[in-house]
């Protein structure tokens, strides 16, 4: 009889050992499970903006200066799930003349909500040649259903020299072979046609960039 009872009283242990191990298994999912994704969303990311960030020269606009300037063709890649959406040059265009790349995340590096923040001191339509860059960087995030919706953004924009008599623009155009909203990981950038014409009284040379989006 002594021995049913400690049998009875092994069991009713081991059930309540099994009971407390669950819910702290529990616990420990549900409380460290979010953190843990928080951790690799913040680390997505930082590694999201290195690939646009304007002071690394392998980011995406260097490479479309360096094709503009140099020629040739580059690809570049980027080790992210998201959306590339290509914006041709288009002066009644909101998203003229940019390049666009959009991920979801649980994390952001910007403030939410606010549209879209620039990371250059200067962004105005028409900058200056040696002052300014050619390429303008934006980031935005736009919260929906506990997450963000990240969006990182290239816009090419006009250099013009001190006098104002010349200026040089890099117009992005959809390759022809490709699209203009893509989820690759690859795109290819090559130069195209350089224009010279007269416009708004100056000289403006434009440099066309085929962005491949497959």
């Amino acid at each position: 009889m002594m021995e049913m009872r400690k049998a009875q009283v092994d069991i009713i242990s081991a059930i309540i050992i099994v009971t407390i191990a669950l819910s702290l298994f529990s616990f420990a999912y549900f409380w460290g499970m979010p953190l843990i994704q928080k951790r690799q969303d913040t680390a997505l990311v930082e590694r999201a903006f290195k690939y646009f960030d304007p002071k690394n020269p392998n980011s995406v606009g260097r490479r479309i200066e360096y094709v503009a300037n140099f020629g040739g063709e580059q690809t570049f890649y980027i080790d992210l799930d998201g959306i590339w959406i290509l914006k041709e040059y288009n002066e009644e265009s909101p998203e003229n003349n940019s390049l666009l790349f959009a991920f979801s995340s649980k994390v952001s590096n910007v403030a939410p909500n606010f549209g879209w923040i620039p990371f250059s001191p200067n962004i105005q339509e028409i900058g200056k040649l040696g002052l300014d860059e050619p390429s303008v960087i934006f980031e935005r995030a736009d919260s929906y259903g506990g997450r963000y919706n990240v969006t990182f953004k290239v816009w090419l924009r006009e250099l013009e020299n001190i006098d104002g008599t010349k200026g040089y623009r890099i117009n992005l155009i959809k390759d022809p072979a490709g699209r203009k909203v893509s989820t690759s990981k690859y795109i290819k950038i090559s130069r195209g046609n350089i224009i010279s014409t007269q416009e708004n009284g100056k000289t403006l040379t434009i440099t066309e960039i085929k962005i491949l989006l497959v």
